[in-house]
């Protein structure tokens, strides 16, 4: 099949729309290059080359070792000698009701055309098998790096987060590998690599033991490799998400579902995609449903003097606020919806109303004036008599719709790094009003609010300074304590072109803490289209996690390596129930020290959480 350059024009519900054409040039933001169908310029051709040392098929295990060979992105064009050619077999380990990533890579000195894997049953003990049709097979898809540095400052450069090896190219753009294609086959260019990713799920009442099967990685309608795999199944089992201990809070946007998937808000097949993702979010054991009780939550007043939403496309209020000139009336019937159909897909049992303070903005009312019938947008002073009216307005009528609904002990109030003293007016304020909703404060942001807040994410910098005890307090109280990282710090992170490491470190870095689990403040803030212009304002990958796929979302290397970083963590759970006290086991705080003991995943030996792990299966079984 001949190939030519070719650069996206349109893009239709999650299928690329492309048209041939010579050059494109890059300056601040990314292009619409198809990239899994883009040829190789001449050097970069010859630097490829270099790195295969040949210019015939050949296929590696990124890493060497089939059991860390995930904890590492595959550039596209590789530009230094490839290791994991000589791994012949494959081996991994797992524990029932879990999932287990690991990659190959294929690259040719000339074009490849349907390339696929397939996976053979496995057999293990006294026959028992693991299907081999349990195991999904994705295709890496790469995406163009956008180097435009916003005005945020604080936000973490490419140049910070990258070791220079997960981006390659020619600038024309360069790429990085991220986004996972559900598709039977791939076709893949000269001198480009082309990772296969798989995910193998151990089923909840599979035996232990070792079981022997093959992996076959075919293309051009041929064997290009065959290698034996060995999956050794301990006597483990992880839970099931909704039983997860750990704590994730992932905030989800549904305006650009909508949008992506080029459907109408709020219709019916929007609702039904927002069950779709709202049902991925669920086997990740996501605890709260996320939800908007103003229009705008995260309006933003920018430093060059411009007011707007910090995402691309801005959040709407679930709630309609409308005012007759002497008070003020909720509609509450699409939060409903909203609430129903994220707990009908698996989600909660918390939810998060977003939010009575406005984000690094001017405090502000929307409404709509039904004298008029006009949309009403009012700036209101914190504290002011009019915020007082039409807060001490909506929090009894919130209380009394949540009530009727058996909702009420499920709710929070929450804020989005809000400052103690903008927190301690609207705390006094809501005894005053709503009791009810007292010890139902949830915060992300500065520990300084940790006095205020029931449900706690303590940024970055100030993670030190919760401490072991002061968690075990928290807990001790029934408070929620958890961690997150946004732009910042350069690593650990979950960014785009983050180490893929670190995302599956995450959750370790938690267990190690003593905390509770993880935030990430956006699941699926995208721009337009992600695949052409991935950034909005911050660093690339800080506004979500996924992308949009064809019926639903299409993960990511990221979202997936958390997965299983959470999965380690339920292991941690479990082996400190087997060995109560006040502290740990030598082994397991060894297994702890091993996963975090260097948190920039450039510089980590990706093996750590394998060993780690290890250490903990063992531990837990013996």
């Amino acid at each position: 099949m001949a190939r030519t350059s070719t650069f996206v024009t349109g893009f239709v519900a999650g299928v690329v729309v492309a048209a041939s054409t010579t050059a494109i040039a890059v300056t601040g933001t990314a292009t619409g290059t198809d990239l899994d169908s883009k040829t190789t310029t001449t050097w970069l051709t010859v630097k490829v080359a270099d790195a295969m040392g040949t210019r015939d098929t050949i296929t590696w295990v990124p890493t060497g070792s089939f059991a860390s060979s995930a904890e590492e992105r595959v550039p596209r064009y590789p530009m230094t000698a490839i290791q994991g050619r000589d791994t012949k077999e494959l081996a991994l380990t797992a524990v029932r009701n879990e999932q287990v990533s690991a990659q190959l890579a294929i690259a040719s000195g000339h074009d490849l055309d349907n390339v696929e894997a397939v996976v053979g049953d496995l057999t293990g003990p006294a026959g028992a098998k693991l299907s081999g049709v349990d195991t999904q097979v994705r295709f890496v898809k790469y995406v163009p790096v956008q180097r435009s540095k916003s005005e945020v400052d604080w936000s973490a450069t490419i140049d910070q987060v990258s070791s220079g090896k997960e981006v390659s190219g020619d600038r024309n753009p360069d790429v990085v590998g991220d986004a996972l294609e559900e598709r039977s086959s791939v076709d893949v260019p000269a001198y480009a690599a082309q990772p296969l990713w798989f995910t193998f799920r151990v089923p909840e009442k599979a035996r232990p033991g070792i079981y022997r099967g093959a992996v076959r990685v075919a293309a051009d309608g041929r064997t290009q490799a065959t290698y034996p795999l060995t999956i050794e199944v301990a006597d483990a089992t992880v839970p099931d998400p909704e039983d997860y201990r750990f704590f994730l809070d992932v905030w989800a946007q549904p305006e650009t579902i909508a949008q992506a998937h080029h459907v109408k808000l709020w219709s019916d097949k929007h609702w039904k995609l927002i069950e779709t993702y709202s049902r991925d979010l669920a086997s990740r054991g996501q605890k709260v449903i996320n939800t908007t009780v103003v229009d705008n939550p995260w309006h933003h007043q920018w430093s060059l003097g411009t007011r707007e939403s910090q995402t691309a496309t801005p959040y709407s209020s679930m709630i309609g606020w409308a005012w007759d000139g002497d008070t003020f009336s909720f509609d509450f019937a699409r939060w409903d919806t909203y609430v129903r159909t994220a707990r009908r897909a698996g989600l909660g049992p918390d939810i998060g109303a977003f939010s009575m303070l406005a984000f690094q903005d001017e405090e502000h009312l929307t409404y709509v004036d039904t004298r008029t019938g006009k949309t009403v947008y009012e700036n209101v002073d914190l504290g002011g008599d009019r915020w007082r009216e039409a807060w001490g307005a909506f929090l009894p009528a919130f209380e009394k719709h949540l009530k009727a609904k058996g909702w009420l002990e499920n709710t929070w109030l929450s804020f989005d790094e809000r400052p103690m003293s903008t927190m301690t007016v609207v705390k006094d304020f809501v005894h005053e009003v709503a009791p009810a909703f007292d010890h139902r404060i949830s915060v992300a942001g500065s520990i300084s609010t940790e006095s205020v807040a029931s449900n706690l994410s303590v940024d970055w910098g100030g993670i030190d300074a919760m401490t072991k005890e002061k968690v075990a307090q928290r807990r001790a109280a029934g408070k929620t304590t958890t961690f997150y990282v946004y732009g910042s710090p350069a690593h650990p992170n979950t960014l785009s072109y983050s180490p893929a490491v670190e995302s599956r470190m995450l959750p370790w870095i938690s267990a190690q803490r003593n905390l509770d689990g993880f935030l990430r403040w956006s699941y699926n803030s995208w721009t337009r289209d992600p695949f052409r212009q991935p950034v909005h304002i911050f660093t690339q990958g800080d506004e979500y996690l996924v992308y949009p796929g064809k019926e639903g979302p299409m993960s990511s290397i990221r979202w997936e390596q958390l997965k299983e970083g959470i999965e380690d963590y339920e292991l941690i759970a479990e082996l400190r129930e087997k060995e109560p006290g006040a502290a740990d086991s030598d082994a397991l705080t060894g297994a702890l020290a091993t996963a975090t003991r260097n948190l920039d995943g450039r510089t980590k030996d990706v093996t750590d959480i394998e060993t780690a792990r290890a250490a903990v299966v063992k531990a837990l079984t013996s």
